[in-house]
């Protein structure tokens, strides 16, 4: 895989953050219904929701205050469709579990774009938010969905393009 040349800082900590999304998307999918019973057990479905918008909240200030910091221009423009995307659609969603496509996805599609070319990176984020259905489809308990695979590729897309169009100088 060709990775872009190093920007400053960036390239570390958008490495590190790949590399955990890269480990944690999987093991979200293995993992998931249990994971999925013992947070209902403990937490109920209000509170879930108001943790998830919390960290999809806490996600696009990270995005806005990442090329802040590293000299990209994120225009605040870029706000009326990344809040939309990342806070209002997934507010729609009936099971709160859905907008943790958002979170992990959103994610993954922001360090790839950092990581990668602008083609390579819109071909590596869209590969993950359908290989992630695909392990799905393939484990016992769990069910690949072509709705997740849009909600992942949504979620990637959109992260992506906050970092394309952030890093824009």
């Amino acid at each position: 895989m060709m990775l872009q040349k190093p920007r400053k800082n960036i390239h570390n900590g958008a490495l590190a953050g790949w590399l955990v999304l890269l480990v944690l998307i999987p093991m979200v999918s293995v993992f998931g219904r249990s994971l999925q019973r013992y947070a209902r057990d403990m937490v109920s479905s209000g509170w879930l929701a108001a943790l998830m918008l919390l960290a999809l909240t806490a996600m696009v200030v990270m995005m806005v205050a990442w090329f802040r910091r590293h000299g990209g221009a994120f225009n605040l423009w870029h706000l009326l469709w990344m809040v939309p995307l990342f806070l209002l659609f997934p507010l729609t969603l009936p099971l709160v579990e859905e907008r943790l496509h958002f979170l992990l996805f959103g994610g993954f599609g922001f360090f790839s774009m950092l990581l990668f070319p602008p083609l390579m990176g819109l071909v590596v984020l869209l590969a993950g938010a359908g290989l992630d259905e695909v392990l799905q489809w393939a484990l016992p308990d769990r069910v690949g969905d072509w709705r997740d695979v849009g909600f992942n590729a949504l979620a990637s897309v959109g992260g992506g393009a906050a970092a394309f169009f952030g890093g824009k100088k």
